[in-house]
């Protein structure tokens, strides 16, 4: 087995390569640092053990010496290790240095290519990297090296300062006033246009216009934000305005499980949002206390989410000669379809909803049975009762805690960016949020659901909104005209 020293993109996941994600699925160990996406490390396999080593400007979480001791035994022990940095791994991310260590020591490693934030983050941002009216070379440069009072004479300095394309500083915000000195004692002007990319590739990302004398002004005063890509150079002046969608910049977090959160998270993030994933709760199976022939003789079989769905396909075996069926959302009839299985009913996407279809089709003395969740919700059971069916419930799993992996990002992000809502999947998510996570008072509150929102309500003390429809389109409907 290798080490896969694994470029995670600039920002939002969706700029993973398809061999990024590959490996990561398949890693025992991942290495990480603390500019990835979090949502990220959803993607690798159960048993997967996390290293974060990730380092902030003058605080470190681990040494680089042992950073590449770490990773070195744990390619020895012959596991898929995957060592994932924000950008691309071997672009002032120290990725040479890590595969020159483990060839040292005998260890096997693979390069994953990523995209690199001088790159991704200032197109997504709207600026050019080159042009062919005025810019027909980029130079990626390390912002912080040599900044020192007698390096101005330094032949990097010299040769940074002549180049007639565009220059990109990555880590160099701290140090921009040096650097910008340098680069003006050897001959470049004040008025060179400049431009700075903070957070490029997120959807908080944001552009800074001015001159490399007023950003060598910016940096003197401390107003330079870190972490960002500076430019110089005529392509730094060219402002385009790429579409961002309507949820541009909202910072959004979805308690649902996994992989309900990615998928939301991810469409989301098309529409403009950052998306934060909290799949707090994961299914765990239950054996039921039924065998599939007595399952076959119920006049109705009723499926509340795509995991009774896939569950109940692993219990029956041969799905010939089942009863009719119900179920509640697309994304359940599309599992039970999956199966062989064609539902008679579908309810919309809550269990307010399925109650109503159920009231109305089941008859007295017909037998129902509710293949699902253990603790999940009783409110179409009862409206079945209600209509004089015999009810009987089967709980086929349960869900139980799980780590999130990234956690300590996820809350470092909303310290400095904010959040702007919370988005819960479920009652049972609502309450495992409640006891877990120190959501900031000023997140607005999003339930999937009158049911989800009761609870919210109960839990929280706060009124939430409610989503008009249980499914994606009631979501972005929600967030695309406010959550206040």
């Amino acid at each position: 087995m290798s080490v896969y020293l694994v470029g995670a993109g600039c920002g939002r996941p969706g700029l993973l390569t398809v061999d990024a994600r590959e490996y990561i699925s398949l890693a025992r160990h991942i290495v990480y640092d603390r500019l990835i996406h979090p949502d990220i490390l959803q993607l690798a396999p159960d048993g997967c053990e996390f290293h974060p080593v990730g380092k902030r400007e003058n605080r470190h979480t681990m040494k680089q010496d042992d950073i590449n001791e770490l990773l070195a035994a744990l390619g020895a022990a012959g596991e898929p290790v995957v060592r994932l940095k924000g950008g691309d791994p071997f672009v002032f991310g120290r990725g040479g240095e890590e595969a020159e260590y483990l060839e040292s020591r005998g260890i096997p490693w693979r390069a994953v290519p990523g995209v690199t934030s001088a790159l991704g983050g200032s197109l997504l941002a709207g600026l050019p990297a080159t042009h062919r009216r005025n810019s027909s070379s980029v130079t990626l440069a390390a912002g912080h090296r040599m900044c020192g009072r007698d390096s101005r004479k330094d032949d990097y300095w010299r040769e940074l300062a002549s180049i007639s394309g565009a220059v990109a500083f990555y880590m160099g915000t701290s140090n921009f006033a040096r650097a910008a000195e340098n680069l003006i004692a050897n001959g470049k002007s004040p008025e060179t246009p400049a431009s700075l990319i903070h957070w490029g590739g997120w959807a908080r990302a944001r552009r800074i216009g001015g001159t490399l004398g007023e950003f060598a002004r910016m940096a003197e005063e401390y107003e330079l934000p870190s972490p960002s890509v500076i430019y110089i150079g005529d392509a730094s002046g060219i402002k385009l305005s790429p579409e961002t969608g309507p949820l541009a910049g909202m910072q959004t977090a979805v308690c649902r499980p996994y992989p309900e959160c990615w998928n939301t998270g991810r469409a989301l993030e098309k529409l403009g949002a950052d998306c934060y994933g909290l799949p707090l709760l994961s299914p765990e199976r239950i054996d039921p206390d039924i065998d599939p022939a007595g399952l076959k003789r119920a006049d109705w079989l009723v499926l509340t989410s795509p995991r009774g769905a896939d569950r109940l396909a692993g219990i029956l075996g041969d799905t010939r000669g089942i009863g009719r069926v119900a179920s509640i959302g697309r994304g359940t009839s599309e599992a039970l379809r999956r199966a062989g299985i064609i539902p008679d009913l579908e309810a919309e996407g809550s269990s307010a909803s399925l109650a109503e279809m159920l009231g109305g089709a089941v008859s007295p003395g017909e037998s129902v049975i509710f293949a699902r969740n253990e603790r999940g919700s009783d409110i179409a059971a009862d409206a079945a009762r209600s209509a004089g069916a015999s009810v009987r419930i089967v709980p086929t799993y349960r869900m139980i805690p799980r780590v999130v992996p990234g956690f300590e990002l996820m809350k470092e992000q909303w310290e400095s960016c904010g959040l702007d809502a919370v988005i819960f999947g479920s009652s049972e998510m609502v309450r495992e949020c409640a006891e877990r996570v120190e959501i900031p008072r000023d997140a607005s509150l999003v339930a999937w659901g009158a049911e989800c929102a009761g609870t919210v309500q109960r839990v929280f003390g706060r009124k939430p909104v409610t989503m008009p429809s249980p499914d994606l389109a009631g979501l972005i409907a929600v967030l695309n005209t406010g959550t206040e």
